[in-house]
């Protein structure tokens, strides 16, 4: 009974994983389908990423924090079979998520911070010509958090075949 209440659990916070792991993979997934920003001139992207930043910046805070606790507990849960390949996905998972916080951290961020500080409406040329550079480095650093976040996902989305193949085979 309690072998089946705890993979109970174990399936449960496992599909909250994936599901934080497909809405987080979709965000990012949206832009390589659409990669409007590619195409806007720099006075077009600060107004766009201003509104953009204002929103995420408020929210992503609170998404990191639920995505990060969902895979401590789903490891926690995880770890007497720390053996297993679903184990290891869920691991590897994290490591591409703190890569991701990482790079954005490092990278993003002051981009965002420096965009948030101008006014769109009165641009120097300086302001301009710093924020084409930031554009850029920017449209980088998502073409990488894009392959970060949409492998999460796709190793993620493994998990529950692997489970059910794993249970089949001690039937």
């Amino acid at each position: 009974m309690k072998t089946d209440v705890l993979s109970t659990v174990r399936q449960v916070t496992l599909y909250l994983l994936i599901l934080m792991t497909g809405l987080y993979g979709g965000l990012h997934f949206a832009g390589v389908m659409a990669p409007v920003t590619n195409k806007m001139s720099v006075t077009a992207y600060i107004s766009y990423w201003q509104i953009v930043d204002g929103y995420m910046g408020q929210r992503m805070p609170i998404f990191g924090v639920i995505f990060l606790g969902l895979f401590v507990l789903n490891l926690l849960l995880f770890i007497k079979q720390w053996k297993t390949i679903v184990f290891w996905i869920i691991f590897l998972s994290l490591v591409l998520l703190l890569s991701d916080m990482a790079l954005t951290g490092k990278q993003q961020i002051p981009i965002n911070q420096f965009i948030q500080s101008v006014d769109a409406n009165n641009l120097t040329s300086e302001q301009l010509t710093t924020i084409e550079g930031m554009k850029k480095q920017a449209e980088e650093n998502f073409g990488s958090r894009d392959i970060l976040s949409i492998g999460s996902f796709i190793l993620l989305s493994m998990t529950p075949f692997l489970l059910l193949r794993k249970r089949l085979s001690k039937e």
